[in-house]
């Protein structure tokens, strides 16, 4: 079958200037979009006014934390989580635990993890896919799971045990120099197979495994050098509202977390989101080279309705307890107002063009992904419906309500993906799917 080759005539942008000329609306939006930018000027002032930041429901008392520059939003979105079941537990004001200590171990077990995935495609050709993607940068990112696998194993640390660093909140030089330092390795494990003919396999894999273990002093030199070192143990005491004094001793992270993270939390399901006809509702899925700390807990998730993600959460949030979500964050949302609703910028109105696209078909296209983690803190119940829903951000105090969003309803339908809840949550045929063998999506999937 041949293929027609169809070249941009050399008169089509001539063409095109010249009729755009003759577009007096044309000219005026471009005039403001060149001075304003595209997301101010599409901005419906009408929707902004109406959705205030009230709801029925709201669980938070306490200042948000700032991820920075940094991908660290589900570490951030995690410990916030617990940080409102530790505030009321201990009777505090306010109480915040390390998200640097979360995010070294994170970055240590990546790293390895690569190591460990350069080991088993160390024969496959460079062009392979799998091969490519062990090659890329090590990022930010992670799931739920993941970081219940980190708590699990490490621990947790109040903030104060191991506070943010300029890299922590910064992370880009660290990750190069993470990077560069993996890459390299990588060349070392895929050259051991070529350096003697006469070597045999166990040999090879002694090789291979002695260039990771050095190669993760490495890897922990340059994080203890950007992030810090993770302290061991602490001394544990603290005052709370009613003025009386506590104090527990020397802890150790393990310890900590075994005292103050519920037992229950490791049994949590995300539930998600996904309209597309090929993945069929009500089934679990797996993320395919996951997960990402070696021994660690496969990401899974159970499809289901937008419904049953609201309910659920509205469930946990009026129990008292915030709700972990995912979503396509920088979708029909203002920054600085903090407000996200899915008819908030009229995109098609400002170019004069059609771009919509259903959920679903944005999913298939990559056109939305799950970008952001937060906490959901808050909802707005009218005859037991949902309109607004009030968010808990890591983006610091000068965006939003002192750093706390307003998200419509209509957004939470659109760009939200996955809600983390307890099992006794879930329909009993969402419990059943949750124990069944996963279908595995590939790792290049939007989810």
């Amino acid at each position: 079958m041949s293929t027609t080759i169809s070249p941009i005539s050399p008169d089509f942008s001539a063409h095109h200037a010249e009729r755009f000329r003759a577009d007096v609306v044309g000219k005026i939006v471009q005039n403001a979009v060149s001075a304003q930018g595209a997301d101010a000027v599409s901005l419906d002032r009408d929707v902004i006014n109406r959705l205030d930041d009230s709801t029925s429901e709201r669980l938070d008392a306490w200042p948000v934390t700032n991820q920075k520059h940094s991908g660290r939003c589900w570490e951030f979105a995690g410990l916030n989580v617990l940080r409102a079941r530790m505030i009321k537990e201990l009777n505090v004001e306010d109480f915040a635990f390390s998200q640097n200590f979360v995010a070294f171990h994170d970055k240590l077990e990546k790293a390895n993890h690569i190591l460990v995935r350069a080991i088993e495609t160390a024969d496959q050709p460079l062009e392979d896919e799998d091969v490519r993607d062990v090659l890329q940068p090590i990022g930010d990112g992670g799931y739920w799971t993941q970081f219940l696998d980190l708590i699990k194993k490490y621990g947790i640390v109040p903030q104060w045990a191991m506070p943010d660093t300029e890299s922590a909140g910064n992370t880009d030089q660290m990750n190069r120099a993470l990077s560069t330092v993996l890459r390299r390795a990588i060349g070392s494990i895929r050259s051991t197979k070529n350096v003697d003919s006469t070597d045999v396999p166990d040999d090879v894999a002694a090789k291979q495994d002695e260039i990771r273990l050095a190669t993760m002093a490495d890897i922990w030199r340059i994080l203890a050098i950007h992030l810090g070192t993770p302290p061991t143990e602490f001394s544990w005491q603290y005052r709370d509202k009613d003025k009386a004094f506590h104090t527990e001793g020397t802890m150790t992270p393990l310890e900590f977390a075994h005292k103050y993270v519920p037992a229950n939390i490791y049994d949590y399901v995300a539930l998600t989101h996904d309209p597309r006809e090929e993945h069929p509702v009500g089934r679990r899925y797996v993320i395919d080279h996951t997960p990402f700390m070696e021994g660690g807990t496969p990401y899974t998730h159970v499809t289901a309705p937008i419904d049953d993600l609201k309910s659920t959460a509205i469930e946990t949030i009026r129990s008292g307890e915030p709700v972990w979500f995912s979503c396509d964050v920088s979708q029909q949302f203002d920054r600085q107002s903090g407000i996200w609703d899915a008819q908030l910028h009229n995109y098609e109105a400002l170019y004069g063009i059609g771009m919509s696209i259903a959920k679903a078909d944005r999913l298939r296209l990559h056109e939305s992904s799950a970008t952001h983690a937060m906490a959901l803190v808050g909802v707005d119940l009218v005859d037991g419906q949902p309109k607004r829903w009030r968010v808990e951000n890591s983006w610091g105090d000068e965006v939003g309500t002192k750093g706390f969003f307003t998200m419509d309803d209509s957004w939470f339908e659109e760009y939200v993906f996955q809600v983390i809840v307890a099992p006794e949550r879930l329909t009993e045929a969402q419990r059943q799917a949750n124990t069944e063998e996963p279908i595995v999506l590939p790792h290049w999937d939007v989810f």
